[in-house]
């Protein structure tokens, strides 16, 4: 992800408050050009904790370079790329996930909304039928209990649940239109989001843009969530290419509402906000022109919440972060326009 340089000054003075958990945010700019990681038994995590599978037994057999960070260019920069399987029989599927069951298990009390938030690239024409999906899984890792499904071949995105269809519990995707599927466009970042509601079921999915926003009532009310997975998988249909799809700005939270992005979320990025210098040693700003900060939270990158700064309603701020360790840390800023996320680097 890019980040914005503008100049600004004020020294703002510290609170705290209590809102959602911030599993944690990955927008890959901390992560190195090539492998994400060097096991394929989803034992040893790689780059940024990213773990990868794909089943021994797969033909062709999977590789480490089926997982790797690609840069992008403008406007994502780094990314995460999956690329699937030629084969044609099913049980292909390559997975790039990771465990959140302890986050979930930690969470503030009330924070009963799983969300998920990334950006997908729908990538170049393809013959391959190969399918993508993300899923939230139960903690056993036995029921993926929503998500998405694209097919790059079509780019056509369908939401995923566990569903309860008239006493017939099992998989269903579900058209994200109005009683229409959702083509998307090629070669194109959409920005995307799902949430699971642990004390209703309720799933929901929506698009930053409005392309779409709706949900259905799943049939996993008071499951826990353990994982989450982004992976690419085989049809039992003829195939000869292997699809790939990028993905980036996975941001991970839990909530006491659905407080998936939307308008307001897009509104303050696209109104400049903007952190520097980065790198930094001590001193970091934080600015909009259109906006008016009224405060600015920092997460390390296990999404622990390090420090909150109470602004008040100002365009500009100076926060002091000399006390904090040495490391990769995410600014969340809060104003009257909705909120953005940056990464700032502790030198």
């Amino acid at each position: 992800m890019k980040k914005l340089l503008l100049s600004f000054s004020l020294i703002a003075c510290l609170s705290s408050y209590a809102q959602r958990d911030n599993v944690f945010f990955e927008d890959c700019s901390s992560m190195t050009v090539g492998n994400i990681g060097t096991d394929l038994t989803g034992t040893n995590a790689g780059q940024n904790g990213w773990l990868t599978f794909v089943s021994s037994t797969a033909s062709p057999a999977g590789q480490n370079s089926d997982f790797q960070v690609v840069n992008t260019g403008s406007p994502q920069g780094n990314a995460m790329q999956i690329t699937g399987t030629t084969a044609s029989v099913t049980g292909q599927a390559r997975y790039l996930f990771k465990d959140i069951s302890s986050d979930w298990t930690n969470r503030t009390s009330g924070n009963d909304i799983a969300q998920v938030e990334f950006k997908l690239f729908t990538g170049p024409a393809t013959a391959s039928v190969n399918t993508f999906r993300m899923y939230m899984f139960d903690a056993s890792g036995a029921t993926a209990l929503c998500g998405f499904y694209y097919v790059p071949s079509t780019k056509v995105l369908k939401g995923w649940a566990h569903y309860d269809n008239a006493g017939t519990v099992g998989y269903y995707v579900f058209q994200l239109g109005s009683g229409a599927d959702i083509t998307l466009t090629e070669n194109t970042w959409y920005n995307i989001a799902v949430s699971f509601d642990y004390n209703t079921g309720d799933i929901t999915w929506k698009e930053s843009n409005g392309l779409f926003y709706g949900g259905v009532t799943g049939a996993d009310a008071g499951v826990d969530v353990g994982e989450l997975d982004f992976l690419i998988t085989q049809a039992a249909a003829a195939n000869t290419a292997a699809a790939q799809v990028i993905v980036d700005d996975v941001y991970v939270n839990f909530d006491s509402t659905e407080t998936l992005l939307g308008v307001k979320q897009n509104s303050i990025v696209a109104n400049k906000t903007a952190v520097y210098p980065n790198p930094t040693k001590d001193i970091v700003n934080v600015s909009n022109t259109e906006a008016l900060i009224n405060s600015v939270e920092i997460s390390d990158v296990n999404g622990r919440v390090v420090k909150t700064v109470k602004v008040s309603d100002l365009n500009n701020a100076q926060i002091n972060i000399a006390d904090l360790s040495q490391g990769v840390y995410m600014i969340k800023i809060n104003s009257d326009k909705g909120t953005a996320t940056k990464k700032v680097v502790k030198e």
